[in-house]
């Protein structure tokens, strides 16, 4: 199993805004009929404040890009991440091979 990590830092005081939109896009996706892998949505507790991390849980690597062509295309998640955007300073995406589960 693959986990895409998307660690978004968050503009000052744009937390509470961004998690709204992304629990609107975590509805949107679970409810938009078209096949979207399990995500979860973290905030801080410790750490850098105001970072907000989006995981995605994928079978393999080639699940990937699927997802990413969704995202693209889908005009609701477009409209969503538009709101996102201005709310945030920065952001990167992380990769991880889960090698055993207890």
């Amino acid at each position: 199993m693959i986990i895409e990590r998307n660690v978004f830092r968050l503009k000052f005081g744009k937390a509470k805004e961004s998690i709204a939109i992304w629990k609107e896009i975590l509805t949107t996706s679970k409810t938009s009929g078209i096949s979207i892998p399990n995500m979860q949505l973290l905030s801080d507790m410790s750490g850098p404040a105001y970072t907000l991390v989006v995981e995605l849980h994928f079978n393999s690597f080639l699940d990937i890009n699927p997802k990413h062509a969704i995202w693209a295309t889908h005009p609701g998640f477009q409209e969503l991440y538009q709101k996102f955007i201005p709310l945030c300073d920065g952001a990167h995406r992380e990769y991880f091979k889960i090698e055993a589960l207890v």
